[in-house]
């Protein structure tokens, strides 16, 4: 058991520093749409369902799948915010939509609202109001990439501080229950430092033009991937399962790809 918790932290420190690294470096040499796509997709739950279910069993995995679209309304909600807040600067975005989402979450965790069908239909109803939002209200543009140099000492240092926070949220998501465990795979780690690095790479614009790509990622990809997961562990048990429902989401990918990039929604 501890052996595999040491895996398992290990390979989402791994998994988790290099998707912030390729996804910052993408947004910031190929711009917005592409950075968003990459940042979006659940790397980090695939990794972590995977080993609940090895850890703990695949019953306990589908169960942390229950509260999983509920807390993932609470990223979109985070970046919303953030976006919302960005003309007033990085820190002052930045933590108050952490701070959200963090009281969401604790109010969740205390209510103990596991209901899939609660969580659906609340993830459902908040991804199409922001995006209403960021699409029509704000009309938040795509941000073309650029040269940008990147040393191999920041790329070093961006995936030690991705991999260490991931693997501190996947951390939690093994020592707690079902319930907890799904609020931790929902944490914002690969969107906050994605934002924050390419904040710090080219500014404010792209960063905030970061948030629709990212909803509309998360939103065709990590949401139903949780639900897959949720159905077929149970019947397939945790490897088939996540062949599974990897081969189902590959398709949302470039179905995410084809809207995020060529429609330019």
């Amino acid at each position: 058991m501890t052996d595999l918790l040491i895996l398992h932290l290990t390979l989402a420190f791994l998994v988790g520093g290099a998707w912030v690294s390729i996804a910052t470096l993408i947004a910031e040499r190929y711009g917005s749409a592409l950075g968003g796509l990459v940042g979006g997709f659940p790397a980090i739950s695939i990794v972590s369902l995977l080993f609940i279910g090895i850890n703990q069993g695949p019953e306990t995995a589908s169960q942390a799948t229950v509260v999983f679209p509920l807390a993932l309304s609470f990223t979109m909600t985070f970046l919303v915010i953030y976006a919302v807040l960005a003309k007033r600067g990085f820190r002052e975005a930045f933590l108050v939509a952490l701070l959200v989402w963090a009281s969401l979450s604790i109010v969740t965790a205390i209510l103990n609202l596991r209901n899939l069908f609660f969580s659906v239909g609340v993830f459902l109803s908040v991804a199409s109001l922001y995006f209403y939002i960021l699409k029509m209200k704000m009309r938040l543009p795509h941000v073309g990439g650029a040269e940008v140099s990147c040393s191999v000492r920041q790329v070093a240092f961006r995936a030690f501080v991705g991999g260490g926070i991931i693997a501190l949220a996947v951390l939690l998501s093994q020592l707690e229950g079902p319930e907890m465990g799904g609020i931790a795979l929902s944490f914002p780690a690969i969107f906050s430092l994605t934002l924050f690095f390419t904040y710090r790479a080219r500014g404010m614009a792209l960063s905030q033009a970061l948030a629709k790509p990212l909803l509309v990622s998360a939103s065709l990809t990590a949401f139903p991937y949780s639900l897959f997961v949720g159905f077929l562990y149970p019947v397939l048990g945790e490897g088939i399962g996540t062949v599974v429902a990897l081969s189902c989401t590959l398709p949302l990918v470039a179905f995410a790809h084809l809207l995020i990039n060529v429609k330019k929604i």
